[in-house]
């Protein structure tokens, strides 16, 4: 054994292997980056990590090693989280994420081949680093010049940080550059965990008018039902050409006026909370940059303004229905700062996994309906989320009997992710179809609408995109899904939804097609749509929604500080 030690130190000290794995690298840098651009960035603070080692322990190569694998598993990380919910990794996770025990339950038992993987990858690091560590000699260089080395790295590192005055700063951590993500992202310590990125954006500007805490709850000639479902993962299949759905899946995304309407969302992969964030509020997740995972921890108790206080306010019971615990992301308390008075979550529903069809939770929607008519008289809404068509795809959730025929993809996790949603829509069907055989005294409006894109579809994606990082622009087709709105019992305008919508203006458009309730600030948000055609964070005249803002942070209506 000691002589294996003896030969493993050898070569791990000799100066071709460790020229040969920083070739290597290079590479796996340029992978997970995905361009060149920030790897001079990421060697100097792999060079930086080898330097404070290399002080503290003064061994070289077990320095070099150390520093090495710890940037590539950092890599790694971040490259699962982007593929899980498309944001790449950032200091902060550390403090919500990784403090959030029901999104690590969730995690940890939806992708629990990940964890194992992860926990074998660095058992194996660790092993390695034990036998280069023993295996190599302390070097004789003194204090001083280890002290120096560590000041120029650090200072290279300062030096080369990257500079993204030229892009939004979220654009970062929504493109994939996964190896560079959490070491740009150490530059945003800067801003204490409570401090709101967009309060400085909005310091200096003007707003011209302004908007009150009113609402207008007579404008409705009625008060119908309002059901508000979001269709998990899911978006239109015409957007995809290698996939071949029956033709009653692809209407199934219709609206009652036969179109399907686009929404232009601003998360792919993962990220549900962030939409519905918009959807509830009026906001966009966008414009809160590098925070916008974080909207719902970040943002508790600061909106005063939605959907939900709205029709609250005008006499409604408002209900959200979640497939996770009320903890997740910090969603229930968030939802319930908003307006929401009762959430009914996982643990009040007690399905027996997260892998439920959706008609387990329409079904509980459903009892809430029926004994909400038998004793209260007020109108009623409520907002659900689903869940079954969400990852990971490589296990099959959808029996053979269940839907018969061929393969609706031609690769097998994009087949199994769109047998999903076929049975996802087939539940929303026969919801919509009782609500329309009940509509209620007042009729009953039913919106769905995608959160965002699913992982299983990114390659068939990329192979129809143009030339540039999908990821990196939020008008592109990685970040378009839909909505669909049908009315019973009652008409609707479909005027307000004749364009496609950012999902910050869904609420606004719903209200004024539907003819619900409203407040001087849904108006504002609808005259801002019909200004910016539609746009929200990337309206071309960009000053009109910073006005908007600052309109709702005068009021008290929107709190920033």
């Amino acid at each position: 054994m000691k002589s294996v030690m003896e030969k493993a130190g050898r070569v791990l000290r000799h100066p071709l292997p460790i020229a040969l794995a920083f070739l290597a690298l290079l590479q796996a840098l340029h992978y997970f980056d995905t361009r060149w651009r920030f790897v001079p960035f990421l060697v100097t603070v792999t060079l930086a990590i080898a330097a404070l080692l290399f002080l503290l322990s003064r061994r070289p190569a077990f320095s070099l090693w150390a520093a090495g694998l710890t940037v590539l598993l950092i890599a790694a990380m971040s490259e699962v989280k982007f593929r899980l919910k498309g944001f790449s990794l950032h200091v902060f996770d550390f403090a919500f994420t990784g403090l959030d025990r029901s999104a690590l339950s969730f995690l940890v038992g939806s992708y629990f081949h990940l964890l194992i993987a992860g926990i074998a990858a660095l058992i194996a690091a660790l092993v390695f680093l034990i036998m280069a560590f023993r295996s190599d000699r302390p070097s004789g260089r003194s204090f001083g010049v280890r002290a120096g080395l560590l000041f120029a790295m650090a200072a290279g590192v300062f030096v080369l940080y990257p500079d993204k005055k030229d892009e939004p700063d979220y654009v970062h951590y929504i493109s994939g550059y996964d190896a560079s993500s959490f070491f740009v992202s150490i530059g945003d310590l800067e801003f204490p965990l409570g401090r709101i990125v967009l309060a400085d954006r909005l310091e200096n500007v003007e707003a011209k008018g302004s908007l009150r805490d009113d609402i207008s709850c007579d404008v409705a000639a009625s008060k119908p039902d309002l059901f508000v479902v979001l269709s998990e993962s899911q978006t239109s299949p015409s957007y995809f050409p290698q996939v071949n759905v029956p033709e009653w899946m692809s209407a199934s995304f219709q609206s009652q006026d036969g179109q399907v309407h686009p929404l232009q969302v601003e998360t792919f992969g993962g990220g549900t909370w962030v939409t519905n964030f918009s959807v509830m509020t009026g906001l966009s997740g966008a414009d809160f940059g590098w925070q916008s995972p974080y909207v719902t921890q970040i943002l508790e108790g600061r909106v005063k303004t939605s959907l939900p206080s709205l029709l609250a306010r005008c006499g409604y019971r408002t209900v959200a229905v979640m497939p996770m615990q009320a903890s997740f992301v910090n969603e229930g308390p968030f939802l319930t700062s908003i307006g929401f008075q009762e959430i009914v979550d996982f643990d009040a529903m007690k399905p027996k996994s997260h892998f439920v069809r959706d008609s387990f939770y329409f079904d509980a929607v459903e009892r809430i309906v029926r004994e909400h008519r038998e004793k209260d008289r007020r109108p009623l809404f409520i907002a659900m989320q689903t869940l079954f068509p969400h990852g990971p795809y490589d296990m099959s959730l959808v029996p053979a009997d269940a839907l018969p025929g061929t393969a609706l993809a031609p690769d097998a996790e994009p087949n199994e992710y769109l047998r999903r949603v076929a049975l996802a829509k087939q539940d929303l069907q026969d919801f919509r179809s009782k609500r329309q055989q009940a509509p209620g005294p007042n009729g009953t409006v039913v919106l769905d609408f995608g959160d965002h894109q699913a992982v299983a579809t990114k390659d068939y994606l990329l192979a129809d995109a143009p030339a540039g990082n999908v990821f990196a622009d939020l008008r592109s087709l990685a970040y378009k899904t839909y909505y669909s709105v049908y009315a019973y019992g009652r008409e609707i305008d479909m005027r307000p939804f004749a364009k496609p919508l950012d999902v910050g203006f869904l609420s606004a458009s719903l209200i004024e097609a539907a003819g619900l309730p409203t407040s001087p600030t849904f108006k504002a948000l609808a005259r801002l749509r019909d200004a910016c055609g539609g746009y929200y964070h990337t309206c071309p005249d960009r000053s009109l929604v910073d006005q908007h803002l600052r309109q709702r942070q005068n009021a008290g209506l929107l709190n920033l500080d």
